[in-house]
């Protein structure tokens, strides 16, 4: 199966108007059509690596932002010791 990468945004909204967070990230879709594995790029200093865990703890739900659409997903709850790596999985969250 080829596996193909694509450049996105991660975007936390705090409301409709206010995104406190933007995040730059390849992403590959897995063999769900419904997950993706995210990779920052670049990668996150250790600043950006905190706020990115409060965020999760906050809410972990996200817009995974293409050029040319978005998607609703939720960041997997795991081992955030090493946070390059993120699995997003599709929600119907509005």
């Amino acid at each position: 199966m080829d596996r193909e990468e694509k450049t996105a945004h991660l975007e936390w909204w705090a409301n409709p108007r206010t995104c406190p967070a933007r995040i730059p990230v390849r992403v590959t879709a897995t063999a769900t059509a419904e997950e993706w594995e995210a990779v920052f790029s670049p990668p996150l200093d250790h600043d950006a690596y905190e706020s990115l865990k409060q965020l999760i703890d906050t809410d972990p739900c996200f817009t995974l932002r293409f050029d040319d659409s978005t998607v609703e997903v939720e960041v997997q709850e795991g081992d955030f010791a090493n946070v390059h790596h993120l699995r997003l999985t599709a929600t119907s969250k509005s």
